[in-house]
């Protein structure tokens, strides 16, 4: 079968591997149908991810058919279409304890530190695999699932609640995503992009207002928008560090800032204001227990979904998505490999 394999940081490879087998009563055999590459592909790819182990076969998101179960399998069936909990955990230490497995000490991360989706087979825990209904979307479509739970993670985290005023630094797939979920539990959205493609697939994706802050003066809008209070939730999915930074000028008294960037160094914060305003910071990463939710409620946002996948490419044209994804005139939203 195929796999593509970072063998070491810059060299990506598609290999023939030898087609995996259940080697557990609780594990099931899945053919793969389509997956999204992520950032952070390409970051294990560039051996910018400081957690990633090589040589490792890349990608997390992913949806497929059933192949195989163990004997244990009992709710799953030959043909089933399911999509993947890109993450394992131990259960036991103090962040699975209270809730929050997905940053387990012993977190292990598809397609970073253990092998990846990025294969023609995969073979998991029944635990890491979720059933959609092939009626309702495609493998495609599906393979969605993984970043909109990411979206669902990040307004969780946010508290984002109805009548907020929510401000989404970047308008990549994930803060389009962000910016869809925020939109649809009630929150007017404001979308920053420089990116003027981009800028204009906001508007799809729940954006009230977008603003380019190479053109308009950002501040500027926001007080204007919220008569002067500053926005009650600040996401930062632009991967752009002083934007943190500059955060807690914007929001109002008791907002709340998601932070998606891992800067490199240290990030300066002005805890004046923090404390002057009652802010809080959140952290966020991977999700917990938003697969459900999300494989409920994507059938309804298909419009959206179709959107976001601006492009397809068969696994063994993995080079030329890879390229595609890092051409900033590509015009590329969510990029998706068939298998």
């Amino acid at each position: 079968m195929k796999a593509i394999t970072v063998v070491e940081p810059n060299k990506v490879v598609l290999e023939e591997r030898e087609k995996p087998k259940i080697t557990a009563p609780d594990q099931v055999l899945v053919k793969i149908k389509a997956a999204g590459i992520c950032g952070s592909d390409v970051h294990v790819a560039h051996g910018t991810n400081p957690y990633a182990k090589y040589p490792v076969v890349i990608g997390h998101e992913a949806a497929g058919e059933i192949e195989a179960v163990g004997e244990d399998v009992k709710d799953l069936e030959i043909g089933d279409g399911v999509v993947f909990e890109p993450i394992t955990y131990c259960g036991k230490c103090y962040a699975c304890r209270t809730g929050h497995h997905n940053v387990c000490k012993e977190l292990k991360v598809l397609g970073c530190i253990v092998d990846g989706v990025f294969q023609d087979y995969f073979v998991c825990r029944r635990s890491q695999v979720y059933r959609f209904d092939k009626n309702k979307m495609s493998y495609i479509q599906a393979a969605t699932c993984e970043p909109y739970t990411i979206g669902a993670q990040a307004n969780w985290r946010g508290n984002v609640s109805k009548g907020d005023v929510v401000l989404v630094h970047g308008a990549g797939p994930i803060g389009l995503i962000v910016a869809d979920v925020a939109k649809s539990r009630g929150a007017t959205v404001i979308v920053s992009e420089p990116n003027e493609s981009r800028l204009k697939m906001a508007k799809d994706f729940g954006a009230d207002y977008m603003v380019n802050p190479m053109k308009e003066d950002l501040d500027q809008v926001i007080f204007e928008i919220t008569n002067g209070e500053g926005v009650n939730v600040v996401f930062e999915a632009a991967g752009i560090p002083a934007l943190l930074s500059h955060a807690t000028e914007i929001l109002s008294p008791a907002g709340r800032l998601v932070a998606m960037t891992f800067g490199k160094e240290p990030i300066p914060v002005n805890f004046k204001a923090i404390n002057a305003k009652e802010l809080t910071i959140l952290g966020t990463r991977h999700q917990y227990q938003k697969f459900p939710e999300t494989v409920e409620n994507l059938p309804m946002r298909l419009d959206r979904v179709d959107k976001l996948i601006t492009h397809v490419f068969t696994v063994e044209e993995y080079q030329k998505a890879f390229d595609t994804l890092a051409d900033k005139n590509s015009g590329a939203g969510k990029v998706i490999l068939t298998f």
